[in-house]
């Protein structure tokens, strides 16, 4: 299992993958700077890393999500190696196994390097602006914390964009799938089910409304799980010829 595990992040240099996965943290620490340095930072170092999140939980998280799991996907849907990759000497239940590991790595990395972004924009932005003032200082633990909460919050979505890219030859399924998922969670995003629809979970866990967050971190964490073992064995179990 080990080698799979290498084998499919060594294929990671072949593509666009690493591109997209650094787009975000750049992205969060160009808009921080810009934010910070022209005196509309946020009162205090906590509200600082609430808003940094939210970016991350409401639309950067999905976006990256879609980038990341297709094009680890087209790594064998494009030049067509499927039969190859799965004629391996392992089980397919590996393999598929083995692809999933690696785009939830990758988007841990990602996930964490938003979170360290956060931090430095600020830290640099609070540099450039002659009257850029924050109280209080960074908790890196808490930041941490809660980008974690949002990873696992986010794993059902994670899980479903990962199933579509690898089931569907074209790029434009799983895109679409993403996008429109994005759009409705732009526009159900104060519903009361709101908290029931995968896009929005990870959001959900900034909700002030007691034990919110901790549901969409049970549902999105639990359902992605599950959506993830069904996938891999009905992937495995397909005639890929």
């Amino acid at each position: 299992m080990i080698n799979i595990l290498i084998a499919e992040a060594t294929k990671l240099r072949r593509s666009l993958v690493l591109l997209v996965a650094a787009t975000p943290p750049v992205m969060v620490f160009a808009l921080g700077v810009l934010v910070v340095a022209s005196g509309n930072a946020p009162e205090n170092w906590a509200m600082h890393t609430m808003a940094g999140s939210a970016i991350w939980a409401f639309f950067l998280l999905p976006m990256s999500v879609i980038g990341i799991t297709a094009l680890i996907a087209q790594l064998e849907h494009g030049p067509g190696t499927w039969s190859h990759t799965l004629a391996l000497p392992v089980p397919r239940w590996q393999v598929f196994l083995a692809k999933a590991l690696v785009s939830l790595g990758l988007m841990a990395i990602v996930s964490a390097a938003v979170a360290a972004a956060g931090y430095a924009s600020a830290m640099i932005g609070l540099q450039l602006g002659e009257d850029a003032v924050m109280e209080g200082g960074f908790d890196p633990a808490h930041a941490f914390e809660l980008y974690g909460k949002m990873f696992i919050a986010g794993l059902l979505v994670m899980a479903i964009q990962w199933t579509m890219a690898m089931r569907f030859r074209s790029f434009a399924a799983p895109v679409s799938v993403g996008i429109g998922g994005t759009f409705v969670a732009v526009a159900a995003t104060s519903a009361e089910k709101g908290l029931y629809f995968p896009w929005l979970m990870p959001v959900n866990v900034l909700a002030s409304e007691s034990g919110r967050g901790d549901l969409a971190i049970l549902m999105g964490g639990i359902g992605g799980v599950i959506v993830f073992a069904l996938a891999i064995v009905w992937l495995s179990r397909r005639d890929w010829g």
